[in-house]
C-alpha cells in the first residue's frame, strides 16, 4: 500500500507497507523514500521501492523499519562500493605473476598451498574455489566473499545466493566476476571489478535498458552472452564492455567465445559456433543437437541427443575415445558418455565399452591418457562432478584405504574433511603430486 507523506523540496516523500506478505515480518512496517521530480512516474516509484527493498538507498534516502530490517539482512549488498552504470572494466585477459595456488583442507578448514605443498594462505574457510586471475571465491553456505593471492578480502564474506552452498559469484574471467546475490529475493545479476567494485548493479546502460536481461555470462575474447525475455521464449545475444549489443539476440542458446568462436542455437537442437559478427562458421549449417565451449582447441558437441563428439575449429576431431591395448590385446574404442572441457592437454570423460563404464582422463587425440582407478593406491570416491585439470593438476576425492570409500557419504558438496576419503592431487601423468594429511 503506497501513501503519499508528503512535499520535501521539489520532490515526494512516499510511504509504502504490506498489508499482507509471505515473510510476516515484513507486515505494517513502512518504509519511506523521497521521489525525485523526474522519476514521479509509475516505473519511477517502482524502481525506487525496488532500491529500498534491496537494502540500498541513493539518492531515495530510504528510510523506516522495513528498510532498516531489509538492510541489516542484507548487509553485504548494500556494502559494495559502486562503480557506476559506465563502460565496464571487463573484456582483457588478466595475467598475475607468481606461483599458482591449490586449495588444500586441514583441520576442517580450507586454505591455499603451492604446487610443492607449501601453505601460502591458511586454512580458515567451509569451502573454497580455485583462483582466475588472481582471485578466488571463498565462504560456505550463506556467506561468501572473494579474496586475493594474499588471503585479503576484495569483498567481505557477507553475500548469499538464492541456494545454500552455492556462492553467489562466478570465477574470475577478462577482469569481472558476476554476481547474482540473494537478498529477501533474488536480485538482478550485475559485475564486479577486480578491486570489489560494483557495476551495473543499480542501473544498466541505455544501449540495454529496453532488454530484460535475466542473466549474463563471463567475459571472453572482449564478449559476453546475455539472456533476454522470458524463459518460454529466451533469446540470447552478446555485449561488449562498453554496454553495446555487439551481437542480437536472435538466438535460443549461447556460450562463451574461445579462438574466435562461441556456441549457439539458432533454434532448439539446432546448434553450431558463430564468429564474433554472429556469423555461423562451424559447421556450414545448423546441424548439432548441442554444442559447448572451445578450450584448449577442442569442443564437447552431441550430434543427437546421445552423442557426444569432439570437434576442433574444422571438423570432427573425435567421436569415441580410444583405450590403449592391454599386453597381447588391441585398443578398444569405447563410446563417451560423458565428458568435461579440456585443460592442460587433458578432460574427463565417462567412456563405455563392452558394457563395462570407466572414469578416466583423455588427450586431444581421444586417447585415455589414465584411468584414476587404475592407478596404485587410488580409488576414486565420485567421478559424477567430472573434475577438470586446472593449472596443471586435477584434485580429487580417493578413498582413505585405496580400495573403496564409504556408500554413507556425498563427495560432491566440497566439504574439507570426510571419514573415510582425502584429497590428492594428480599431474598430467596421473602422478600424485600432493595429498590432504588428516
Amino acid at each position: 500500500m503506497y501513501r503519499v507523506v508528503g512535499p520535501v523540496g521539489p520532490a515526494c516523500e512516499v510511504s509504502f507497507e504490506y498489508s499482507k506478505n509471505s515473510n510476516p515480518t515484513f507486515v505494517d512496517k513502512p518504509v519511506t523514500f523521497i521521489l525525485p521530480p523526474e522519476d514521479a512516474s509509475e516505473d519511477g516509484v517502482l524502481g525506487a521501492l525496488e532500491a529500498c527493498m534491496t537494502g540500498r538507498t541513493g539518492k531515495y534516502q530510504c528510510a523506516g523499519p522495513l528498510f532498516d530490517q531489509l538492510a541489516s539482512a542484507a548487509p553485504g549488498y548494500a556494502s559494495l562500493e559502486y562503480g557506476g552504470d559506465g563502460p565496464l572494466p571487463c573484456g582483457t585477459p588478466v595475467e598475475v605473476a607468481g606461483e599458482p595456488l591449490y586449495p588444500m583442507p586441514k583441520d576442517g578448514k580450507w586454505g591455499y598451498v603451492t604446487r610443492d605443498g607449501d601453505w601460502k594462505i591458511p586454512p580458515q574457510w567451509d569451502r573454497v574455489g580455485d583462483f582466475h586471475e588472481g582471485r578466488a571465491i571463498v565462504g560456505g553456505k550463506r556467506a561468501w566473499g572473494i579474496i586475493d593471492r594474499d588471503g585479503n578480502d576484495i569483498i567481505e564474506q557477507e553475500h548469499a545466493s538464492a541456494v545454500d552452498g552455492q556462492a553467489p559469484f562466478t570465477p574470475y574471467s577478462e577482469g569481472c566476476t558476476l554476481a547474482n546475490i540473494f537478498t529477501d529475493t533474488s536480485q538482478p545479476v550485475f559485475f564486479i571489478d577486480r578491486d570489489g567494485k560494483a557495476f551495473w548493479r543499480d542501473k544498466r546502460p541505455e544501449a540495454l535498458a529496453a532488454l530484460e536481461i535475466k542473466e549474463f555470462g563471463n567475459f571472453s575474447e572482449g564478449l559476453a552472452w546475455f539472456w533476454d525475455g522470458d524463459i518460454i521464449e529466451p533469446k540470447y545475444g552478446w555485449i561488449n564492455a562498453s554496454g553495446s549489443v555487439a551481437i542480437a539476440p536472435e538466438f535460443v542458446d549461447a556460450g562463451d567465445f574461445n579462438g574466435g568462436l562461441a556456441p549457439a542455437s539458432s533454434r532448439e537442437d539446432q546448434s553450431g559456433f558463430i564468429s564474433p559478427d554472429g556469423r555461423l562458421v562451424l559447421p556450414r549449417k545448423w546441424t548439432l543437437h548441442r554444442a559447448e565451449p572451445f578450450s584448449d582447441g577442442l569442443a564437447q558437441v552431441w550430434t543427437d541427443a546421445f552423442e557426444i563428439a569432439f570437434m576442433d575449429s574444422n571438423d570432427f576431431a573425435f567421436h569415441d575415445v580410444t583405450i590403449p591395448a592391454a599386453e597381447g590385446g588391441d585398443p578398444v574404442r569405447a563410446k563417451i558418455n560423458a565428458a568435461g572441457a579440456f585443460h592442460d592437454g587433458l578432460a574427463p570423460v565417462v567412456a563405455e565399452h563392452d558394457g563395462i563404464t570407466e572414469f578416466a582422463y583423455m588427450n586431444q587425440q581421444g586417447e585415455v591418457a589414465f584411468v584414476p582407478d587404475k592407478l596404485e593406491g587410488i580409488a576414486l570416491c565420485d567421478a559424477r562432478s567430472r573434475p577438470e585439470f586446472h593449472n596443471g593438476l586435477v584434485r580429487l576425492v580417493v578413498a582413505d584405504n585405496g580400495e573403496s570409500c564409504s556408500n554413507q557419504e556425498g563427495y560432491l558438496d566440497g566439504a574439507p574433511a570426510y571419514d573415510a576419503a582425502h584429497y590428492v592431487y594428480l599431474d598430467t601423468q596421473g602422478r600424485v603430486t600432493m595429498r590432504q594429511v588428516k
